[in-house]
Parts: structure tokens; sequence; C-alpha cells
């Protein structure tokens, strides 16, 4: 018997905003300097995860990430236990409202995270 986990709404919020991130990392691949932050930020995580969590007032989801060819990939049952990274419902939300103007502008994203600082949204 196989388990279904249901998906709260805040999760499934995070996961698209994760697949924002993706495009964004795709569309801007080769463009500099985007291109040399995310390298930089892979090596600066090789090995290791990160932990995302959306908070409203408290932590509403959650899910450990980690960087591997310029991607962003679930690392469910990752060993280590990495600092939060905390993101606000808000910014989120605005990312998810705006996708392509982010694609259009990585700056727009705050990539934090990948240096093992939390965004600040």
């Amino acid at each position: 018997m196989s388990k279904v986990s249901k998906k709260t709404p805040d999760q499934a919020q995070l996961e698209q905003y994760l697949d924002i991130c993706n495009k964004v990392l795709d569309a801007n691949r080769d463009r500099f300097p985007y291109n040399r932050i995310w390298e930089a930020g892979e090596e600066s995580l090789r090995g290791r995860t990160v932990a995302l969590a959306v908070v409203d007032e408290e932590p509403t989801a959650r899910c450990v990430v980690r960087l591997e060819g310029q991607h962003i990939e679930p690392a469910d049952g990752a060993s280590d236990t990495p600092p939060v990274s905390r993101i606000s419902k808000k910014y989120i939300e605005d990312v998810l409202a705006n996708p392509q103007k982010y694609i259009a502008d990585p700056s727009l994203i705050d990539w934090r995270w990948l240096m093992g600082g939390g965004p600040r949204h």
C-alpha cells in the first residue's frame, strides 16, 4: 500500500517557487554574472543541503534542497541538518504571481540561501 501525502497549499506554493527558481536558472544559465554566482553557490553547498521554510507568522511549509548542475533538487532523506532559510509567504506569492518578471531579471530572486544565508523577505 503506498502512502499518499497530501500537500498543504503553502507546501504547493513552495514547490512552485522552486520550479520558478529553476526556470530562472535555466533561462539565464549562460548569462554573466548570474552564472558565476550560481556556480559559486553550488561550490559553497557542495555535499550539503539547504532547508527552506515559508513563514507567515510561523513556518507554514518546509523543504530541504540541494543545488546540483545549476538545478535545485529535493534532498529528501539528507543526512545533514542544515540551518533553515526563512522565506516570507508574501514574497513567494509575488514570485508566483509574476514569474516572467523574475525569469527576465534574476537579480529579483533572493539567492542568499545559496551561500548559506537565509533570504530576508
